[in-house]
């Protein structure tokens, strides 16, 4: 670990002397002094017209005279800063101050090397970050995988529905169809039976539908759920080595725990059916029957004939 007095004495030769802000794409001059490239670009700019004539400046800090052409990109530096961005994006314990680089595997959490000496994680496993960082990244990415595989599988079930209430719809259409074709053969005193098969029709096909629509929509939710886990899981592994590895069990644990239940299977057989040809040999009855009736029947007559069939 970097001392405070190292840390920062890192951080005062990566600042830019023109902006006081730690370099952005570093370049070097020939005395050795390093700048921002856009702040040493605009240092030229604002020079004075012989300067610019001549093509000959002084830096900034030693006032040694240098020439544009030797203006280089400092990458060792460039990395330097980098490394410095890291440490003062690393997180600190809370109750000590200092990095979280060490990882208990009992606790399954980040602790720093004074948590290490408490008696909370006396006995316990602990490793550095970077040691268990890349095993724990690996077990993020099964999760992942497995968790892909079952959306996939949810895509498929889904599709599955839709197809199954296409279907449906398609066979409930013919089947208006048909019944609207044969009882325009009949006779003014069959419009009744007409309407009366087609509430049952209308029926059925809500009953049926409705139940679809209820495991389409399960389904649907079940995928964004599982697209919740896995951008979850995608976040951590791309993000750093405490952000993964915080509550990463915990993770594992809700991730692995997602299931996918197979849909219930329904059958999509018709039990609203009308065979007019038996109508017709039965029509002596069928008068009769509607000898009682005055008027068209009402939703509530046609209820009530479906209860009595």
């Amino acid at each position: 670990m970097a001392s405070a007095t190292s840390s920062k004495k890192m951080r005062e030769e990566a600042n830019c002397s023109i902006c006081l802000n730690l370099m952005t794409n570093p370049v070097s001059i020939d005395c050795g002094h390093s700048y921002c490239h856009s702040c040493i670009m605009e240092f030229l700019k604002k020079s004075s017209c012989n300067q610019l004539m001549l093509k000959v400046f002084y830096c900034p800090q030693c006032r040694a005279p240098f020439h544009t052409d030797s203006l280089r990109p400092n990458k060792q530096l460039g990395n330097l800063i980098e490394a410095i961005k890291e440490m003062d994006h690393e997180k600190s314990c809370e109750e000590h101050g200092e990095p979280l680089q060490l990882f208990c595997e009992d606790e399954g959490q980040l602790i720093c090397w004074r948590c290490e000496r408490t008696p909370k994680h006396k006995d316990h496993t602990t490793a550095l970050v970077e040691d268990v960082c890349q095993d724990y990244k690996e077990k993020l990415q099964k999760s992942v995988t497995n968790l892909k595989k079952l959306e996939e599988e949810c895509i498929d079930m889904k599709v599955s529905t839709a197809l199954q209430i296409t279907e449906w719809k398609e066979k409930i259409q013919i089947q208006r169809q048909k019944i609207h074709s044969d009882f325009k053969t009949l006779h003014s005193f069959l419009h009744d039976e007409e309407k009366f098969y087609l509430w049952k029709l209308e029926q059925e096909e809500e009953q049926t539908l409705k139940r679809l629509r209820a495991q389409e929509a399960d389904l649907e939710q079940k995928s964004h759920e599982i697209k919740s886990y896995i951008l979850e899981l995608e976040e951590k592994c791309q993000g750093s080595a405490q952000n993964l590895l915080e509550d990463v069990k915990d993770t594992l644990s809700r991730s692995w725990a997602v299931k996918l239940e197979t849909p219930e299977v329904f059958s999509l057989e018709l039990h609203t059916t009308c065979n007019v040809s038996e109508l017709y040999f039965d029509v002596k009855k069928m008068l009769r029957s509607y000898q009682v009736l005055v008027s068209q029947p009402t939703l509530s007559t046609m209820r009530e004939r479906s209860i009595a069939q």
